[in-house]
């Protein structure tokens, strides 16, 4: 099966890239530019896809995109996934996530034009994010409730995903959207919550810090997380399906304190440093506990996650110690190699 995915070489794209490709499928990975950044995937893996280059919002270049590829399933995972960010670009958050998304079924439909066989199933990537206020409510929040987004990434989100089902319904696109809600593994950018920690407690690990401390956000609230890995074969699934929904969540129904998060990661790196709290980490009116009704994509395909989640954040702080180290090294060899 010919497979596209854009935004292949993200946190998401690369774990997504090494499912597919372990599956057999012929990977098309669509990226910003090129060479393509590289963090989990092996250099044999990096090999095997066929790496691309397509800004999302340039509608011509998805078009010969597509065309050249002509791909049986699209994964959509390029645009802004981080909360952060998106606040201080929202209007390019909602250019990229919204935006893009519209020119990427403008080019299916261009394409379909050219090819009337061609009709791939498209997977957008959303966000249970794009929930807001209903998880204000503390209940397990289901695919029925309405979006009601209170962030700028939450807004773009949603947008995006309006986008894909209005091509859904008007256009006749085989489109469904995936509402991820915290997903975490190697790979993810510090400025996540789980990899900041980790980040910051490896600096302090390596005894190169003068300063024992550890500046934190609200620790009290809860989240749902989802490794990775199990969620690309949710996506996967999903994909699959003969006669998906228009939308699945991807979660595991509960929620972890960030507290307990936090603890893990001390644990694993065998340190106590001073927890301090930073209100420049802290956000007015943030919801107190989110977590997500999966009870669709259960029933529907069988998935359930798979890896525990205290031994998945372990995980991601022994990568992020393990490159914080290597990075070390680098610097030492560097500077010993110098000759005054």
């Amino acid at each position: 099966m010919k497979v596209l995915v854009t935004g292949a070489d993200g946190f998401v794209g690369e774990h997504l890239v090494e499912l597919l490709l372990g599956a057999g499928h012929e990977v098309a990975a669509s990226t910003l530019a090129l060479p393509p950044t590289r963090d989990t995937l092996s250099a044999d893996m990096l090999a095997a896809a066929d790496w691309k280059a397509a800004d999302v919002r340039d509608h011509d270049a998805l078009v010969r995109l597509i065309s050249a590829v002509r791909p049986d399933q699209i994964y959509h995972l390029a645009g802004f996934s981080s909360g952060a960010l998106a606040r201080a670009q929202a209007a390019e958050a909602m250019q990229v996530n919204a935006g893009g998304t519209v020119n990427l079924c403008e080019a299916v439909v261009a394409v379909r034009d050219e090819f009337q066989e061609f009709d791939p199933r498209i997977l957008v990537m959303g966000s249970g994010d794009s929930y807001g206020d209903a998880a204000r409510e503390d209940v397990p929040l289901s695919e029925e409730l309405g979006l009601r987004p209170v962030s700028a990434y939450g807004l773009s989100k949603a947008a995006q995903e309006l986008a894909a089902h209005t091509y859904r319904r008007a256009r006749g696109l085989r489109v469904l959207a995936v509402r991820s809600f915290n997903l975490v593994g190697p790979g993810q950018a510090p400025h996540f919550v789980v990899p900041d920690f980790c980040t910051q407690v490896a600096r302090i690990a390596s005894g190169r810090e003068r300063e024992q401390i550890m500046r934190v956000g609200n620790l009290d609230v809860e989240r749902d997380f989802t490794d990775v890995r199990d969620g690309v074969r949710a996506f996967a699934m999903v994909m699959d399906l003969a006669k998906p929904a228009a939308a699945y969540n991807v979660a595991t129904g509960s929620s972890v304190p960030i507290r307990r998060i936090l603890e893990w990661i001390l644990d694993e790196a065998g340190v106590r440093p001073e927890i301090v709290s930073d209100p420049a980490r802290c956000r007015a009116g943030e919801i107190a506990r989110i977590r997500g009704d999966a009870s669709r994509i259960r029933s529907e395909t069988g998935w359930a996650p798979e890896r525990d989640i205290e031994e998945s954040v372990r995980e991601v702080y022994r990568w992020v110690a393990s490159r914080f180290r290597s990075r070390q090294t680098d610097q030492v060899s560097v500077s010993e190699g110098v000759q005054e």
